[in-house]
């Protein structure tokens, strides 16, 4: 099960990465989607194109956050986690729930369709990941 586990918590990785890669460069994509929820209004509708900035500027720092955080997690996954070490197992979990569980929240919250959709898929998958090996991790040692 380990070893499953591992391979669906690269893919949930690799699908993460690319979420950090979109808001990285391509900002404008999920940011109109909230916004557009939120406002009522659309992106292209706001008149100063400062405000604008500051808000591309804000998602391409979360990406490279989200970026960041998935490329620790790749790192706890290979050297610890497919060794069965408590400690990734509970890394991988707080930062999971952080991530994922966090922005589908926020985003249901919101209304954010796309969104919420993009972080339940990564959500169920990080859960069925980090629950399937939970014995190797925590069985009782004779």
């Amino acid at each position: 099960m380990l070893k499953v586990s591992t391979i669906i918590l690269l893919i949930v990785l690799v699908f993460g990465g690319l979420y950090s890669l979109m808001l990285i460069f391509a900002p404008k994509i999920i940011l109109s989607s909230g916004f557009e929820i939120t406002t009522g209004e659309k992106l292209e509708d706001i008149s100063k194109t400062s405000y604008l900035k500051v808000m591309v500027n804000e998602m391409m720092h979360m990406g490279a956050l989200g970026l960041a955080a998935v490329v620790s997690c790749i790192f706890i996954l290979f050297a610890a986690f497919r060794k069965a070490e408590k400690w990734a197992w509970w890394a991988m979990l707080i930062t999971g729930v952080i991530a994922w569980g966090y922005g589908f929240v926020e985003n249901i919250i919101t209304g954010d369709i796309l969104n919420s959709l993009l972080h339940l898929i990564g959500l169920v998958i990080f859960l069925v990941g980090l629950l399937l090996p939970v014995k190797a991790f925590f069985a009782k040692k004779t």
